[in-house]
Parts: C-alpha cells; sequence; structure tokens
C-alpha cells in the first residue's frame, strides 16, 4: 500500500530555501491539540555544517506514502446518513445518480481522501445534490474549483451533476 520512501523528510528553512540533505520521521505523537491541530513530529536530519539552530523554525514536508486506488474529493461532494456515515452521490455510466457508501482516510486541504466506496469513472456529484435523487437520470458538466486558475482536466477532477 505504501512506497517505499515512507518516513522521508524534507525541510524547508524560514527564508524558503530547501535545506540539501533529507531526513526520517522518528516518531509521531497521537495527540492532536485541539485549539491549534498542531501535534508532535519526531524527525532526525544530519546536520553536518551547523545550519540548523536549536529554537530554528522550519517547516518539514513528510513523504508518507502513496495510497493507491485513492481518490480525492471536495468536502463539499460528501454528506452524512444520520448515523454519520460518509456517502457521495455518483453519475454512473449510463447516466443515473446512485449513492455511495464511502469509506474516508482523511482530509487533505478542502478534499477527502476517499479509500473505498469510488471506482475509476465514478464522477462524483459536489454542485445540485439536494435536487436529485438515486435513479434520477442526468446530464454533467465539469466542476471547478473556486479561486483555482482553470487548467486541462485531471484524472481527479470531478464534475458536477444538473437533473434533466
Amino acid at each position: 500500500m505504501f512506497g517505499a520512501e515512507r518516513g522521508l523528510v524534507k525541510l524547508m528553512l524560514e527564508d524558503g530555501t530547501a535545506y540539501p540533505l533529507e531526513g526520517t520521521l522518528q516518531f509521531r505523537d497521537v495527540t492532536v491539540d485541539p485549539s491549534t491541530g498542531s501535534f508532535t513530529l519526531r524527525i532526525v536530519v544530519s546536520n553536518p555544517d551547523h545550519l540548523l539552530l536549536p529554537g530554528m523554525f522550519v517547516r518539514a514536508v513528510v513523504k508518507e506514502g502513496i495510497v493507491e486506488k485513492a481518490f480525492l474529493v471536495p468536502q463539499q461532494g460528501v454528506s452524512r446518513t444520520p448515523k454519520g456515515e460518509p456517502v457521495a452521490l455518483i453519475v454512473d455510466e449510463t447516466g443515473k445518480v446512485q449513492q455511495r457508501m464511502l469509506t474516508l482516510d482523511r482530509a487533505v486541504g478542502d478534499q477527502w481522501l476517499v479509500s473505498s466506496g469510488l471506482s475509476a469513472g465514478d464522477r462524483v456529484i459536489v454542485e445540485g445534490g439536494q435536487k436529485v435523487r438515486p435513479g434520477t437520470v442526468v446530464k454533467t458538466v465539469p466542476f471547478h474549483l473556486k479561486g483555482k486558475k482553470e487548467t486541462e482536466p485531471k484524472k481527479t477532477a470531478m464534475p458536477a451533476a444538473t437533473s434533466n
């Protein structure tokens, strides 16, 4: 499931330059400070030129691994059942709306990392989901995140749906 490079860490110095040596993730605390969302990591990095000093602020980019067969879905495309289970409305290959139960891994920015419940080619309804029900035939239109420059469509782009 995870690549061989799991736990590699790259540091960015205060001025934005990259530290030339990579480190490794040694420890990750399971406790999250609810007021800040921060948690403790222990990273070991070689410092032969004494460029890193005590109390220095750096930004760490941790390469945890690659989750294969997972999808990023805009958070607004996922809702919850009365029991709190995540679900999404998708448009199948025939243009009909279906409801799918999802397994969410975690939030990545403003998207959910979905580990199961979706298949390649599924089109998640991101806008207009209140207007449709499973079984409804719809026409899909591309969904564009507000404030982001439009580029060529990527495999992770999720279309919205409108009812006919």
